[in-house]
C-alpha cells in the first residue's frame, strides 16, 4: 500500500521522530529539573536573604539580576545554540552551580548585595537559555506547524510541573530554617541535569530521522463504546464523592457502611480497568494506522502508551497529532476533513473520552476507504 503520510522530505522531523530520541528526553528530562530548582530557589530566596540580614531593597536586587540574566541567556542561545547546542545548556548550568556552590559554606553572603546580583545574574541566564535553546533545536528539524507546536507544548509541561516545586522548597527550608538544604537540592538538580545532557552528545535536529514501522492488523471498534469505557469511571467518581459526603452529612463514614466500602472499590475497580483500557487503545490504534499505511508521523505502539500515560498533557497531544495524520490521510484520498481538529483539541483538552471517539470513528472511515482501494 502507498505510504500516504510520510514527510515531503526524509529530513523534516515529524513528533513521532522527536519523541522517539533520546536526545528530545534528555532536553524535556534537564528542562523539567532546571524548573523545578529554579522555581523552588526562588520562591524561598527573599526569605533566605532576608534571614541573612538583606533588606526588601536588597533583595530587588537579585531580581535586577535575574533580568538582565534573561538578557544573557537570550543572546547565548541565539548565537550558541544553532551550532554547539549542548554547550548553550550545559555552561549556563555549571556557571549557576559554581556561584551558588562557592557562597554554599558560608550563608552570611547570602544577603550580600554583589552575591545577589551575581546569583540573580546566573539564574536569569539559566532560565532564559533553555525555553529558547529548545525552541531552536526543534525548528532546526524543520517540522510542520502541528509537530512543532505539539513537541513544544510537550516541553512546556515542564513549567507546569515546576509549579509543585514551591511546596518541597519550602519543607526543605523548614528542615533547619536555612539556605542549606534547598542550595543542595538546587545544586543535585543542576548536576542530573547536566548528566543527562552529556550523553545526548548533538541536540539539533539537522539529520535524518530514523525510519520505523510497527504495524497492527486494522481493527474497527464502536466509537461510542470507547468513550462510554472512558468516561464512565469519571461519572462514577463524582457520584461516589457525592454519596461520601451524603454520609458524611449523617456523620456515618464510609468504613462504618459495608455498602459504602463496597461501592467504593467497585468505582476503584473500574477506573482501573477504564485505565487498563486508555492504555490498550493508545497501543492499538498506533499500531492499526501505521498497519493501514506506514507513516513517520506515529510513534511505535508501546512508546505512544507509555507517553499518554506518563507525560503530562501527553494524551491531548498524541490524539490531536493522529487527527492530524487521519485529515492528511483523507485529503490524498480526495476526501474532506475526516475529523474537525479545532474540535478535536477543545474535547481533548476538556472531556478526552469524546476525542478518542472522534479519533476511533475517522479511523474506521479509513480502515473502509483503505480496504476499498486495495481490493
Amino acid at each position: 500500500m502507498e505510504n500516504t503520510s510520510a514527510p515531503a522530505n526524509d529530513s523534516e522531523w515529524t513528533l513521532a521522530d522527536f519523541l522517539s530520541t533520546y536526545r528530545y528526553w534528555a532536553v524535556f528530562l534537564s528542562s523539567l529539573l532546571i524548573a523545578v530548582g529554579s522555581q523552588g530557589l526562588s520562591t524561598v530566596f527573599p526569605v533566605i536573604s532576608q534571614m541573612a540580614g538583606s533588606s526588601a531593597q536588597t533583595i530587588g536586587i537579585f531580581y535586577f539580576g535575574s533580568t538582565l540574566g534573561w538578557v544573557a541567556g537570550a543572546f547565548l542561545a541565539f548565537i550558541v545554540a544553532g551550532r554547539h547546542g549542548r554547550s548553550a545548556l550545559i555552561s549556563p548550568i555549571l556557571v549557576c552551580a559554581v556561584v551558588a556552590f562557592a557562597f554554599l559554606p558560608a550563608p552570611v553572603l547570602w544577603g550580600s548585595p554583589g552575591f545577589l546580583f551575581l546569583f540573580g545574574l546566573a539564574l536569569g541566564a539559566l532560565r532564559a537559555a533553555f525555553p529558547l535553546a529548545i525552541a531552536i533545536f526543534l525548528v532546526g528539524g524543520r517540522p510542520g506547524k502541528i509537530e512543532f507546536g505539539c513537541a513544544l507544548t510537550l516541553m512546556s509541561t515542564t513549567i507546569l510541573i515546576s509549579a509543585f516545586a514551591p511546596v518541597g522548597a519550602s519543607w526543605l527550608y523548614g528542615l533547619d530554617l536555612g539556605a542549606v538544604p534547598v542550595v543542595s537540592a538546587f545544586l543535585a538538580c543542576l548536576l542530573l541535569a547536566v548528566i543527562l545532557l552529556v550523553p545526548a552528545g548533538n541536540l539539533a535536529f539537522d539529520d535524518a530521522p530514523r525510519r520505523r514501522h510497527k504495524p497492527l492488523a486494522p481493527r474497527q471498534r464502536s466509537p461510542l463504546l470507547v468513550a462510554v469505557i472512558l468516561i464512565t469511571p469519571p461519572i462514577l467518581i463524582l457520584l461516589a464523592t457525592v454519596g461520601i459526603r451524603l454520609f458524611q452529612a449523617d456523620d456515618v463514614g464510609v468504613s462504618d457502611s459495608s455498602i459504602a466500602l463496597l461501592l467504593a472499590v467497585l468505582v476503584f475497580a473500574i477506573a482501573l480497568a477504564a485505565f487498563v483500557y486508555l492504555a490498550y487503545w493508545v497501543y492499538r490504534i498506533h499500531g492499526e494506522l501505521a498497519g493501514a499505511a506506514p507513516s513517520q508521523r506515529l510513534l511505535t505502539p508501546l512508546a505512544a502508551m507509555l507517553i499518554a500515560i506518563i507525560v503530562p498533557i501527553g494524551l491531548p497531544v498524541l490524539v490531536m497529532t493522529l487527527g492530524d495524520l487521519l485529515n492528511e490521510r483523507a485529503r490524498d484520498r480526495g476526501r474532506g476533513k475526516a475529523v474537525s481538529i479545532a474540535w478535536l483539541g477543545i474535547w481533548s483538552f476538556f472531556v478526552p473520552p469524546v476525542a478518542i471517539a472522534m479519533v476511533q470513528n475517522a479511523a474506521n472511515d479509513s480502515y473502509v476507504v483503505g480496504a476499498d482501494r486495495a481490493s
